[in-house]
């Protein structure tokens, strides 16, 4: 069966045996990743964490599996007299699936985020965890979901999301957990568990700080907070329950941030984090195409620009939209604002 199923997945022909392995692959990597959800949302749970990252580990191996067998490429390693038919490991199966990932989802910040989790994973199954780590695993779990989600939905047009229902109480009683503090005042030279996993964290950092990948997609510290619509404070972007009994709906209230915290860059910045695109010097006219092209001075998310309109700075996530086009987006790009710029020259000359 395994040998029938192979050769058939490798030649590109489409089985029932196929379709109906895909179908369950993308069921069951769903159905994973909806069980981890629900076992670290529950209130009372002993064994919170350590189910938590093996059923989200789950759920990633299945997925990557499905991106195999949807690209005919096979999920079992080769067969052997002395032992039984194996599907290929996350490991493996993420290698072999990584150059499929959607534009929107860089692989290497994604692999190294799942090699922190299944580190965790390892030593979770065979040894006593440390508490504290538990407050770095929430941030990299919560990204290994959206990490998850987006490649999903990128590659399948399933949205995860649809399938959560968010009225839930505000059962917890200790403050939300503060991981970047967590991770500045814990210490990466000792010889615990915890100090050990930090220093794996920041290897993996500094990693993707050299390859001028987004550390996003390795780590992101999200912070939900349920107030009452009349309290809202200073938090900037707050999920509020309405009391109103003749509204059933939750409202979000977005407040804006620091500049210099929320967009910390400069065009100069920018063009030194990506020194090429798609293996060519990336210039200052270039990401001034990219940036008209796609209107990105209009959207919060990727500019902010001062009143006086003299200030000009850019977030982080302008990083990995530029570096999420393909060679012929950007070259689009380019193309477009070139004959932009020619018309705006020939106006001027016709109508000075």
């Amino acid at each position: 069966m395994v040998e029938r199923l192979n050769a058939t997945v490798e030649s590109g022909e489409t089985s029932v045996e196929e379709d109906s392995l895909l179908g369950h692959l993308i069921g069951n990597c769903q159905a994973a990743m909806m069980a981890a959800i629900e076992v670290y949302n529950k209130p009372m749970f002993q064994y919170r964490d350590e189910c938590t990252v093996i059923l989200l580990l789950n759920a990633w191996e299945l997925l990557l599996k499905a991106i195999l067998v949807k690209h005919g490429k096979p999920i079992y390693y080769p067969e052997n007299l002395n032992q039984s038919s194996r599907t290929l490991a996350w490991k493996d199966a993420f290698a072999r699936a990584k150059v499929h990932f959607p534009n929107t989802v860089a692989s290497l910040p994604t692999q190294l985020n799942l090699d922190l989790l299944g580190s965790y994973r390892d030593k979770a199954i065979h040894l006593y965890n440390e508490t504290d780590i538990a407050l770095v695993l929430y941030s990299l779990s919560q990204t290994s979901i959206v990490n998850f989600r987006d490649v999903l939905h990128g590659l399948f047009d399933i949205d995860i999301a649809d399938q959560m229902n968010w009225r839930l109480l505000p059962l917890g009683i200790r403050p939300p957990i503060d991981a970047v503090s967590f991770m500045q005042e814990a210490s990466i030279d000792g010889a615990s568990e915890t100090s050990q996993f930090l220093a794996e964290l920041s290897r993996a950092t500094e990693e993707l700080r050299k390859a001028n990948e987004d550390t996003g997609r390795l780590l992101t510290v999200f912070n939900v907070k349920v107030e009452s619509v009349k309290k809202i404070g200073d938090a900037d972007v707050t999920v509020a329950v309405d009391n109103d009994p003749t509204q059933d709906h939750v409202r979000t209230v977005v407040r804006r941030q620091d500049p210099n915290q929320s967009h910390p860059l400069r065009q100069k910045e920018v063009l030194e984090t990506i020194p090429t695109l798609h293996d060519i010097h990336f210039t200052s006219y270039t990401f001034q195409a990219i940036v008209w092209k796609y209107s990105l001075r209009e959207n919060a998310q990727y500019c902010w620009m001062a009143n006086e309109g003299v200030l000009t700075r850019y977030s982080q996530d302008i990083i990995t939209f530029i570096k999420s086009l393909s060679a012929n987006d950007k070259d689009s790009a380019v193309n477009s604002y070139r004959e932009h710029m020619r018309l705006r020259r020939t106006n001027k000359v016709t109508n000075p």
